[in-house]
This record gives C-alpha cells, sequence and structure tokens, in this order.
C-alpha cells in the first residue's frame, strides 16, 4: 500500500488480570483484541464551549474543554481467545468489574495507555447458519497516558 499505513499495524490491548491503575501497567496481563476482529473504530466525542463574542460579529469561538475517548470493537467469537474471553466472561457484570486497563499501540510504536470500562458487550448472536457476532465498546476512563516510542540507539558508523 505504498505511503498508507494498514488498519492492522494498529494494536489494542486489554489486561486480562484485572488491574485499575496506571501504575500497574507493568504487572498487566496484556492480550491482543486481533484473533476474530474485523473492525476496531476510535472515537473521541467532545465537549466544547461555542462562546460568541462581539468581536467575533455574531460568530463563535470553538473550544475544546473536555473528551470522552471510547474504541467500538466488532467481528466474530473465538473460543480460548485470552482477550476475547476476558470480555466475554463480563457479560453480565457491572460496577468496577468492568474496569481494566488497556494500550493502544500506533503503527509508530508510540503507546496510549488508559483505565477503561468494558461496555455492550455482546459475547455471541446472529443467524443460526453464521459466524457467532463478538461486540463491545472500550470506554477510557479520565485522562489518557501517551508514552512515545522509544527511539532506536544509533547504528555505529564503521
Amino acid at each position: 500500500m505504498g505511503k498508507f499505513n494498514e488498519n492492522y499495524q494498529n494494536k489494542l490491548e486489554i489486561d486480562t488480570t484485572g488491574n485499575t491503575s496506571l501504575a500497574d501497567v507493568t504487572k498487566a496481563t496484556w492480550a491482543t483484541l486481533a484473533a476474530g476482529i474485523q473492525t476496531i473504530t476510535p472515537a473521541a466525542s467532545e465537549t466544547a464551549d461555542t462562546t460568541p463574542y462581539y468581536d467575533g460579529e455574531g460568530f463563535s469561538d470553538v473550544d475544546v474543554t473536555g473528551k470522552a475517548v471510547t474504541f467500538a470493537i466488532a467481528g466474530h467469537r473465538i473460543d480460548g481467545d485470552a482477550a476475547q474471553d476476558y470480555v466475554a466472561d463480563k457479560f453480565i457484570a457491572v460496577g468496577d468489574t468492568l474496569r481494566t486497563l488497556a494500550r493502544w499501540t500506533d503503527p509508530k510504536g508510540n503507546q496510549v495507555q488508559f483505565v477503561a470500562t468494558l461496555q455492550a458487550i455482546v459475547p455471541f448472536g446472529g443467524a443460526a447458519n453464521v459466524k457467532q457476532t463478538f461486540s463491545f465498546t472500550l470506554a477510557a476512563n479520565g485522562k489518557p497516558q501517551a508514552v512515545a516510542a522509544s527511539t532506536p540507539a544509533p547504528t555505529p558508523k564503521p
């Protein structure tokens, strides 16, 4: 594809031990959301202040004052996949048991880590003669933590 990244180069992972503090990232047991997953759609629902000022001659000035980051994940159910099993087991759960750590790694190796809530879990579904569906929303709680990709050491010159 030349100059374009492909979506599969992004990696989305969840902690299957259910840690809920960014201080515990190194204790996490990471499972990648990949097997059976067809689509991952990130969104950053924004809160905006659109205050009009007199010097704007009737037009508003827009300031983004907040965000709610989510990832909508959908595909087919694979029993035995650590990430899918963890999420599916939470289908009837409520409260803090739906929280865990999550991280997204972009194609350059930059990471965004966050405490997440598992929402709208669909552990199976569809027609009788098709693969089971699987979907849920991964919602970030609070401000995510950005971690820049480590730069490789320069190659020594001969």
